[in-house]
């Protein structure tokens, strides 16, 4: 029995080490060029957000590294009645620009039809780590990856996520993501046991003709078929290796519902944007009969 607990004791200790390896790098030198304008967000939110009297968008943190200076947006959709209410978040990974498109074509389409979904309310964070967007870069300028910082909270940019999530509930929260290493359409689900709904969004996607990956390996959890069902106890573990995701930490604390979207950056653009939004249009549809 002894012998039996000592293995376990060395596989944890072996799984915790392997996970405290991954995920930061030294950091970054101040005068890297700029590959993306902040400002072009920032103008086609807010042109979008004077359209519809339905649309807010206020800064929940202020993002400084030297001379470098960015806000963080939160774009809130409020209609007449509210009945349900959706987190959607991009960009925590600078390097993985579709997801943050994807959120700002999601503005611009409620200015349009603010009507489209109903009785749902919505928080819109388009780009959670603008440095790393602003340059291409996956971490942000210190070299951490925010997506794994949920559990120490050591970056800025996860501080700012977990302040203003702190005390609020939501219905549906959806991440969006790219992979540059992977060849098709995946997505992770959070502590649900019932994939029937991811099953449905990775259907869709490969009726369009897309790829779906089959061959991602993370340390504990695999894809089968396009999906990554991620436990409850695979959470805690995370936070126990200080790695916890931002979906993790909005699973254990802001909702049930919670969906990571991730398409291969091989891809073209348009096909990524494509895939993006028909996954988003099949989850926030399910909120109408389904999700509770």
């Amino acid at each position: 029995m002894k012998r039996n607990w000592l293995i376990l004791a060395l596989g944890i200790l072996l799984l915790v080490s392997l996970s405290c390896a991954s995920g930061h790098e030294v950091g970054f030198p101040e005068n890297l060029p700029v590959a993306r304008d902040i400002s072009s967000l920032e103008s086609r939110l807010s042109s979008a957000v004077s359209s519809c009297d339905r649309l807010s968008m206020k800064t929940i943190g202020q993002i400084s590294y030297g001379a470098y200076q960015s806000p963080v947006w939160v774009v809130s959709f409020s209609p007449a009645v509210i009945k349900r209410k959706v987190l959607l978040s991009g960009g925590i990974h600078g390097n993985e620009p579709a997801g943050v498109e994807a959120m700002v074509q999601m503005v611009e389409m409620l200015a349009k039809d603010p009507e489209k979904y109903g009785n749902i309310a919505f928080d819109i964070i388009p780009v959670v780590n603008p440095w790393g967007w602003s340059h291409d870069i996956r971490f942000n300028q210190e070299g951490c990856d925010v997506n794994r910082d949920f559990a120490t909270f050591k970056c800025q940019e996860s501080a700012v996520i977990r302040d203003f999530v702190n005390g609020k509930r939501y219905t549906l929260i959806i991440d969006s993501h790219e992979d540059p290493d992977a060849k098709g359409f995946y997505m992770y689900q959070y502590a649900n046991p019932d994939t029937w709904l991811s099953r449905k969004v990775i259907n869709t996607v490969r009726n369009q003709g897309y790829p779906v990956e089959q061959d991602v390996n993370m340390i504990i959890l695999r894809t089968e078929d396009g999906l990554i069902n991620a436990p409850l106890w695979g959470l805690w573990y995370m936070k126990l290796t200080g790695q916890l995701s931002i979906t993790n930490y909005f699973r254990l604390n802001n909702s049930n519902n919670v969906y990571t979207i991730e398409t291969p950056t091989k891809l073209a653009w348009e096909d990524r944007l494509n895939m993006h939004r028909k996954a988003l249009g099949i989850l926030l549809d399910s909120l109408q009969t389904t999700i509770r």
